[in-house]
């Protein structure tokens, strides 16, 4: 049981999801080599955003969240004090040329309560396959 992280210049990473998910967590910071103290986050191939920090310290296992064979988007959390709100970065660089629709998928679950984002939310449907194209060569 295993998942392919995508991040820097094009780099992917198998990760094995047979392990608790603050293990999960901690291996995926060191292998991609961010801080420990940084936030993140996994977006997944339909553009939902996986929410690993509410379960950073859980002792479950790691396929209980992610899902086997699937390929995932590393973002890095920034957190906003003043306004309460969070930014999602994704680690992939040059991710608006590899895959354009994600820069505006990230824009609007950074800014996810703004009048414009709530009306185009309304009878939308689930996004394409934001990794078809790149990663259909499992």
């Amino acid at each position: 049981m295993f998942v392919t992280i995508l991040f820097g210049d094009g780099k992917m990473e198998m990760f094995n999801l047979n392990c608790k998910l603050i293990n999960f967590i901690h291996f995926l910071k060191e292998k991609c080599c961010l801080d420990f103290n940084e936030i993140v986050d996994l977006l997944d191939s339909s553009g939902k955003v996986m929410n690993l920090e509410r379960k950073q310290h859980s002792l479950d296992l790691a396929s209980s969240v992610l899902v086997e064979r699937q390929y995932y988007i590393l973002l890095r959390v920034c957190r906003d004090p003043e306004s309460e709100g969070v930014k999602y970065v994704s680690l992939l660089n040059n991710f608006s040329q590899s895959h354009p629709e994600l820069t505006e998928l990230l824009r609007k679950l950074s800014n996810p309560d703004t009048v414009r984002d709530r009306k185009s939310r309304r009878g939308q449907t689930r996004s394409r396959n934001i990794l078809t194209n790149k990663t259909s060569h499992k």
